[in-house]
């Protein structure tokens, strides 16, 4: 005997077009994770992405018939991911940012009891607002430290009940809902979305903006090297070249002694440079023979060149004056060229 056709309530059919609609309308079709994430923090985090993204919940047999109904191509590679909790989420941005914006919005959620702590979990001083009672001994039980003040228990100092990698007990999850801390974080993940006709995974998704911007700009620094050492001109690297060949052509010309009156400053530097070489040369043979005015620059000049040098210890002299008034001689017309 055949089966009758059921009739499709008429809920689940309004449910599937305004899914069906979202999905038309927006740019970026995502699907998020949403197991362990209560209403009030769904709510919270619906709350900051108001504006550029909306979140929607429905069955998983409805989430699949609004992608089939939907007559986009590639699309229908979603429905293999409707899987376990999840829901819609539909949106103009990028899925890059948006993957990265859940990241970084993480919502707060009570402790329970098994969970490991992800982090240090912090009871701060307090007034507890509870009237002395039994609470007073589980706080000591935990080893929180309290008293009985104006009426009501209050926390004494801040208290690390559960250091990071523990486990939580049902005990210290009760306390800590008690007091109102929520000591849990909460992410919404996106794990797959649509865009320009792909489908992207939550692998692929998650990736370092920071360090995909510092590899663009090494390759840009590295094409405009190129550019200027392979003397290949474009908009942006024409300045640079000129400059760079300006600076060799000044350089060659200093180099092959080729004057140019806009280079007097840099020849004059470089002889400048050059004749107290020279006199350095000669005052460590006989310091007598250069002016003093000049030994002076030379030392000036040794010490600017070397600051860190360490310092020599003074030469001694010489006991042969026979040998100092003969190497006098020998240099005795170098003074002329000092002045």
């Amino acid at each position: 005997m055949a089966l009758e056709d059921r009739e499709v309530p008429q809920w689940k059919k309004d449910v599937v077009n305004k899914l069906v609609g979202n999905i038309a309308s927006s740019k970026m079709v995502g699907l998020v994770n949403v197991e362990g994430v209560g209403a009030k923090q769904l709510q919270g985090i619906r709350e900051s992405l108001r504006g550029s993204a909306k979140i929607q919940m429905a069955r998983n047999t409805l989430m699949k018939r609004a992608i089939e109904d939907s007559s986009i191509d590639g699309i229908d590679k979603l429905e293999n991911h409707v899987r376990g909790p999840v829901a819609f989420v539909f949106s103009e941005q990028d899925p890059f940012i948006l993957s990265r914006f859940l990241s970084e919005n993480k919502a707060q959620a009570p402790a329970k009891g098994g969970q490991v702590s992800p982090k240090d979990i912090i009871v701060p001083a307090m007034n507890t607002g509870v009237a002395p009672g039994p609470f007073i001994s589980e706080l000591a039980a935990l080893e929180i430290p309290s008293r009985v003040k104006g009426g009501v228990i209050h926390v004494t100092e801040d208290t690390v009940a559960v250091e990071a990698g523990e486990v939580i007990s049902n005990a210290m999850a009760q306390m800590l809902g008690r007091l109102g801390i929520e000591p849990m974080e909460l992410q919404l993940k996106l794990i797959a979305a649509y865009t320009d006709g792909v489908v992207l995974t939550g692998d692929t998704l998650e990736v370092n903006l920071e360090e995909i911007f510092k590899q663009v700009m090494a390759g840009h620094q590295y094409a405009v090297n190129l550019s200027i050492n392979a003397g290949y001109p474009t908009t942006d690297t024409v300045p640079m070249i000129i400059a760079k060949a300006n600076m060799e052509a000044k350089s060659l010309a200093l180099n092959v002694g080729f004057f140019e009156p806009e280079l007097v400053n840099e020849f004059l530097a470089k002889a400048t440079s050059e004749a107290l070489a020279f006199a350095s040369l000669v005052a460590d043979k006989n310091p007598e023979a250069v002016p003093s005015e000049v030994l002076s620059q030379v030392k000036s000049a040794a010490a600017a060149s070397a600051p860190s040098a360490p310092a020599e210890e003074p030469e001694e002299e010489s006991e042969d004056e026979d040998e100092e008034d003969e190497e006098d001689e020998d240099v005795a017309g170098l003074g002329g060229l000092f002045g």
